[in-house]
């Protein structure tokens, strides 16, 4: 404990630097023999925690190169025991490095397949392990590694050894999330095996199962309509099971997965099964067991998700348990008085590392249900509104991260639903704002006064950083009324944490007062940098909801968002900087004009950045900016087209690169079509079309092509045969996003030049006033993801 106390002091370690020589002794050690539970206290245990506080508390580039090194050599050492030491370093690094590995995962799957296929038993566990926490990670890029990865987790689960069986299980079913689709070619082979589990396994596994299955409907959709008679009847058995803690267990599991089949079958599906399922959740929340009402509580929420106001009658059951959870004294699971509070600042540092009851685990299950429930039934869940809001205030100060985060996201969600419930029209940007009703008001002061006093002495940055996250959410969603009256403690705030002098960000700081160098600032952890991301995004909506009136806080906040554009800054940072800075040229319209100088050096360097990330946001921000100010960009247009030469001849669409380059290119033709050597630049970008994913890009690329078709039609007719097609690709899809203007004049040209107009005939066209994808609102969605 002591290490680890030390270990997640930060700048005593980097000062001393002493983190590379600290990882190079902890490894050996991760061989060492161990117990066969490897969540045991053992040396080796220990060693590979003290890898993870490193980790999370350090900058990736200072912990992950040195392990991963390490990771390599003992995966070819003939002794078994490195190669598994190899396989659990890895899985107890991957979470506080998360970006820094991301483009490295292909490596990363390769090593865990030879773990996976590796003639020692332990070695396998240890890799199913390994697979299990990158999965957690990486769901998407894991996922689409299931080609090698199924079928060697498949030879696992025949074993003998139900220890590997277990684990091999629980790698499954992460891996199964991240598959998408790509589940249904597996989803035979996977039911089959499954129900033997379910009818022969021993009854730690029979659960896994469950859950496997439940990850199985989810991905597969519809595919999973013929399995879905037995897979209720199962899960409701298992539903009414009472007992041992096993039947417990798999009870619970059992209630989780009736959620999961239903959002996968849908409503009319379900629905003859609801009143059954629902009677038997309510009656495992009377069982006194904290994980069945956990499960419960996650089955109300997904179930008030899939039938929506019709899931009103049952509010009546569920508010008073969940009053009933939100209002349970913890005191006693301290040892304390009923009036004290847990002492999370000890002198042994303990308070540091976090900690958790399960009475706190129950109550951080309840507060998201509160959230989905009222978010899903709207007006029917009004009665209960006043005293659970009263109740998540309150558990804004309490003692678990974990609480803290939820009551945060359900209050914001109360908010954004008033919001929807009484405010028909959309919100206008700028000052003075748009009166919203009562009901909504009265929310956004009941929780704004409190979260900004909890922000202030906040001392997790993931819990500042869902602040920052449910704050933009609920001002795209409501407008600016949500901050219009605390804009200015916002502000002070969110430069705190720029600034990197947020309590969150200097609680560990204990070098300040011991002399010496300071740290690089530039290098950050991947926690400090999701919140710098979370503040920056939360900046770009105020740019949103507050248009030109916005450039007083601008003219706070551009020096230290640019600063993050730097190159000696990680990848995730300069694009946070660039896409950050982008949004908001696009959101305060011609009021951008001021800062174009400043910001136009900054987009070109990300433009030219080698990485996809960085460069795609510089795309999109150059054209922004081009599009927003009001000045003649016409001398740059050579330049911003060599740029964006690269990218638009991408033979793939990493981080939207190539769809954000091709909008670029639309709005320079859209500026002054007249500067654009359209001869050279048209083939390239048809050739770039359609857009792929970032769907916003639409509005941009054919309003581009409608004022070549009107006015340039001279120079296109001759790229005509390769427009064409993708025109009729484009109308085809119902992604695809058009402007008024653009889907009238491409319907009445696809009429002239094909005669009928079957050629670019399409069933429905969306307007730019419809949102059919939700890309609309989604107004960071225009950073590459």
């Amino acid at each position: 404990m002591t290490i680890a106390i030390e270990c997640s002091k930060r700048g005593r370690l980097q000062k001393l630097k002493i983190v590379k020589p600290l990882i190079e002794k902890l490894m050996p050690i991760t061989a060492q023999e161990g117990p066969e539970d490897i969540n045991e206290d053992a040396p080796p245990t220990v060693a590979l925690g003290v890898l993870n506080v490193l980790s999370t508390n350090l900058p990736p580039q200072q912990v992950f190169p040195t392990v991963i090194t390490h990771v390599v050599q003992y995966m070819q050492n003939a002794d078994p025991l490195f190669r598994k030491g190899a396989m659990l370093s890895l899985a107890n690094v991957i979470e506080g490095c998360v970006d820094y590995t991301r483009t490295g995962t292909s490596e990363i799957i390769a090593i865990i397949c030879a773990g996976l296929g590796d003639s020692d038993a332990r070695v396998r566990s240890a890799s199913c392990v390994a697979l299990a926490t990158v999965s957690n990670e990486l769901s998407e890029e894991v996922g689409e590694h299931h080609e090698e990865l199924v079928p060697l987790i498949f030879n696992i689960l025949n074993d003998s050894n139900m220890t590997i069986v277990k684990y091999a299980l629980t790698a499954l079913d992460v891996i199964i999330e991240g598959m998408g689709d790509s589940v249904v070619r597996y989803l035979r082979d996977l039911m089959l095996r499954m129900v033997v589990v379910l009818e022969t396994g021993t009854d730690d596994l029979k659960p896994l199962a469950l859950s496997v299955i439940g990850s199985v409907a989810h991905s597969s959709g519809q595919a999973f309509g013929p399995y879905f008679d037995e897979v209720i009847a199962r899960i409701k058995h298992a539903m009414a099971l009472t007992g041992d803690d096993d039947a417990m267990a798999l009870r619970g599991v059992a209630t989780d997965t009736a959620a999961t089949v239903a959002e996968a079958a849908g409503k009319e599906a379900f629905s003859p099964h609801l009143e059954e399922t629902m009677k038997l959740a309510l009656q495992g929340m009377e069982l006194e067991s904290p994980n069945l009402r956990e499960c419960g509580y996650c089955y109300f929420g997904v179930m008030s998700r899939v039938f929506g106001s019709d899931f009103t009658p049952f509010l009546s059951h569920i508010a008073p348990q969940l009053l009933q959870t939100l209002r349970i004294d913890e005191s006693s699971a301290f040892g304390l008085e009923a009036d004290e509070e847990p002492d999370m600042d000890d002198e042994d540092g303990q308070g540091q590392l976090g900690m958790s009851t399960a009475v706190a685990d129950e109550k951080e299950v309840a507060i998201d249900a509160v959230g989905e429930l009222f978010a899903s039934t709207t007006s029917g869940f009004l009665p209960y509104v006043e005293d659970i809001a009263k109740e998540l205030v309150a558990l804004l100060d309490h003692y678990s991260d974990s609480v803290r985060k939820s009551a945060v996201g359900s209050l914001f969600t109360f908010i954004r639903t008033f919001g929807k419930i009484g405010n028909a029209e959309k919100w206008q940007a700028g000052v003075p704002l748009v009166a919203v009703d009562d009901n909504t008001m009265a929310m956004i002061r009941l929780v704004l006064p409190a979260l900004l006093k909890m922000w202030e002495d906040e001392d997790d940055k993931m819990v500042v950083a869902q602040i920052c996250t449910e704050l933009r959410s609920a001002m795209s969603e409501v407008g600016p009324a949500v901050t219009i009256e605390y804009a200015e403690q916002i502000s002070v705030r969110l430069l705190e944490i720029f600034e990197k002098k947020a309590l969150c960000q200097t609680i560990d700081d204990d070098f300040d007062d011991e002399g010496g160098d300071e740290l690089d600032e530039e290098d950050l952890t991947e926690y400090d940098s999701m919140l710098i991301c979370a503040a920056a995004d939360c900046v770009a909506e105020f740019a949103d909801v507050f248009g030109e009136a916005f450039t007083p806080i601008m003219d706070t906040f551009l020096p230290h968002i640019a600063g993050y554009a730097k190159p000696t800054f990680a990848v995730s940072e300069r694009a946070m900087a660039v896409g950050c800075l982008a949004e908001i040229a696009k959101n305060m319209g011609p009021a951008i004009t001021k800062y174009a100088e400043t910001l136009f050096p900054i987009f070109m360097a990300g433009l030219r950045d080698e990485h996809a990330e960085v460069a795609s946001n510089g795309a999109f921000a150059v054209g922004a900016l081009i599009e927003a100010a009001t000045i003649d960009a016409t001398p740059y247009f050579g330049e911003v087209l060599k740029a964006l030469y690269p990218l638009v001849k991408r033979s793939d669409n990493t981080n939207n690169a190539r769809d954000n380059a091709a909008g670029c290119v639309a709005r320079l033709i859209l500026e002054n079509a007249d500067a654009v050597p359209l001869a050279d630049v048209l083939p390239a970008w048809i050739e770039a079309l359609p857009i792929r994913n970032d769907h916003m890009e639409d509005l941009p690329v054919y309003d581009a092509i409608c004022h070549l078709l009107k006015n340039k039609r001279a120079e296109i007719e001759q790229f005509l045969p390769s427009l064409m097609p993708v025109l009729k690709q484009a109308m085809e899809s119902t992604d695809t996003l058009f402007s008024d203007e653009s889907r009238q004049y491409l319907g009445s040209f696809g009429a002239s030049v094909g005669g009928d107009g079957s050629g670019l005939r399409r069933s429905a066209w969306p307007r730019s006033g419809r949102d059919p994808t939700g890309l609309v609102q989604q107004s960071t969605g225009r950073l590459a993801d």
